[in-house]
C-alpha cells in the first residue's frame, strides 16, 4: 500500500494567490457531462474536498441544492469564498481536511476532488466517503493535462524546466516513485470500484503571465522551498516562452479529465 504523503495543512499558503490565474480551468462541457452522468437535478448535496480556490464547487453550485467546500489552507478558502460570493450562496466554505470527515456531516450525492487526491490518505478518505455518499452517488476526481504536440513546441521544454527545479521536492519524489499506486488502483480497492473516465480536449490561448503564475501555483516550486532559485526559474521560463508568445499569448491543448467512481 502506498504510504500517504505527510499532511501539511499550509502546504499551499504561498501558492494560493497564483492558483486561479495559473492552473488551467476545467472545461464547462466536462462539468455538464459529469452532472448529467451523476444525475444531478438540483435537489442533492455536494462535497468539494480539498476545494482550493473553489472552481469545482462554484461550477456545480447550480446543479445542487447545497454544498460544502472544504480546504485546510485559510488563504485558499478565502479566495474560494470570494469567488462564490453572491454567485453560489448555497455553498458553505469550511476550514478542514479529509481527516475531519465524519457521518455527522450528513449525506452527499457527489464528492468532487480537483488536483488534490494525492495529498490525502487515499484509502482512509475513501472509507470516510463511503459513510457519506448515498448509494446512488459518486466520487469524482478532476484533473487537467497539456499533451505535448508539434503545434505547441514550447510545452515539452517548459514542463522539463519546471521538473528540473521541482524534482528534489520530497512529496513529488514520493508521487513519482515506482511504489506509488495510481488513483485507479486505490479506487478499485475501495467501495467506489466502478470506474468511468470522461475527458474533453480543447485548444485554448494562454497568456505568458498565466504561465508564470502556473509555476508559482505549484507547492514544489514555492519561494519557501527554492528561495532565490525561484527568480532564476521564472527568468529562464520567460526567456523560453517569449519567442513563442505572439502579443503575449500562446496556444496550448488542454485535456480536462473526470474519473467517476461509483459503487
Amino acid at each position: 500500500m502506498t504510504t500517504p504523503i505527510p499532511f501539511v495543512p499550509d502546504r499551499f499558503k504561498n501558492n494560493a494567490a497564483h492558483y486561479l490565474g495559473g492552473r488551467p480551468a476545467y472545461s464547462p462541457r466536462l462539468i455538464r457531462r459529469v452532472a448529467e452522468v451523476c444525475k444531478l437535478d438540483g435537489t442533492q448535496r455536494l462535497l468539494d474536498l480539498g476545494c482550493g480556490p473553489g472552481q469545482l464547487s462554484l461550477a456545480f453550485s447550480s446543479w445542487v441544492s447545497s454544498g460544502v467546500a472544504l480546504d485546510p489552507e485559510p488563504a485558499m478558502l478565502r479566495i474560494a469564498a470570494e469567488l462564490g460570493l453572491g454567485i453560489a450562496p448555497n455553498i458553505e466554505y469550511r476550514l478542514g481536511s479529509s481527516y475531519d470527515l465524519s457521518p455527522d456531516w450528513g449525506a452527499f450525492q457527489l464528492a468532487v476532488v480537483g488536483r488534490a487526491f494525492h495529498w490525502m490518505d487515499r484509502p482512509d478518505t475513501l472509507a470516510r466517503l463511503a459513510q457519506l455518499i448515498v448509494p446512488s452517488g459518486a466520487v469524482v476526481l478532476f484533473a487537467t493535462s497539456q499533451p505535448d504536440d508539434a503545434a505547441t513546441p514550447w510545452q515539452a521544454p517548459y514542463r522539463a524546466l519546471l521538473d528540473e527545479y521541482a524534482q528534489t521536492d520530497p512529496a513529488r519524489e514520493q508521487r513519482k516513485s515506482d511504489s506509488w499506486e495510481s488513483h485507479e488502483s486505490v479506487l478499485l480497492k475501495s467501495a467506489f470500484a466502478a470506474l468511468e473516465r470522461v475527458s474533453i480536449i480543447e485548444r485554448r490561448r494562454v497568456t505568458l503571465d498565466s504561465l508564470m503564475a502556473r509555476a508559482l501555483s505549484m507547492s514544489s516550486l514555492s519561494r519557501e522551498r527554492l528561495g532565490s532559485q525561484l527568480d532564476e526559474l521564472l527568468e529562464r521560463a520567460r526567456q523560453l516562452l517569449e519567442p513563442h508568445a505572439a502579443d503575449g499569448w500562446l496556444d496550448e491543448h488542454v485535456e480536462s479529465i473526470a474519473l467517476i467512481a461509483r459503487r
